[in-house]
């Protein structure tokens, strides 16, 4: 009996023992949440997407972080850097912003927030820069500036067919040729 009792109050210490030491080594405590957004189904760190079309890349997208809401089936970036491959044999187009947003099932793309891009020697700056990939174009708006080696260019508007290499000004067009 007297063993019994022994190894009955040993056992209560032991198992004592164990959950305070459970308590202190390993707290149950949330720490550090880095819980951005509740809002969304997804959230990303880290995003690189890819698409391509009979065999010929089309675009590229990195981001340092995205939020992905199914309902509108978008995807809204964080310092998104885009490259759009466009005519054949010809420079591609690097373009950045701060904040921008993918409509996948859509195939297009919206970028604000003071964009900024490049193409060989030419460098583009708008507010906003939206890609349609039904006709493959870049709008830039708000104002945009174009600047390069033969000319320099401002417009409140641009149109840049990704497939011919032409674009289109409207709105307010001064150049200066080189």
């Amino acid at each position: 009996m007297k063993r019994v009792m022994i190894g009955l109050v040993a056992l209560a210490v032991l198992a004592g023992i164990a959950m305070l030491g459970k308590r202190l080594l390993w707290p149950e405590r949330l720490e550090n949440l880095s819980i951005e957004n509740l809002d969304v189904d997804l959230s990303l760190k880290g995003v690189n997407l890819s698409q391509g079309k009979d065999g010929k890349k089309l675009w590229n997208l990195n981001a340092t972080g995205a939020d992905y809401a199914e309902n509108g089936d978008e995807l809204t970036l964080t310092d998104p850097i885009i490259v759009y491959w466009g005519e054949e044999g010809g420079a591609p187009i690097e373009v950045r912003a701060p904040e921008g947003q993918v409509w996948q099932k859509e195939d297009r793309a919206r970028m604000w927030g003071g964009v900024h891009g490049t193409q060989g020697q030419y460098v583009m700056r708008s507010e906003t820069l939206d890609y349609t990939g039904q006709n493959r174009t870049l709008l830039l708006g708000g104002t945009v500036e174009l600047t390069g080696e033969s000319m320099q260019g401002r417009s409140d508007t641009l149109t840049y067919f990704l497939d011919t290499g032409d674009f289109l000004a409207q709105g307010n067009v001064q150049v200066i040729m080189n």
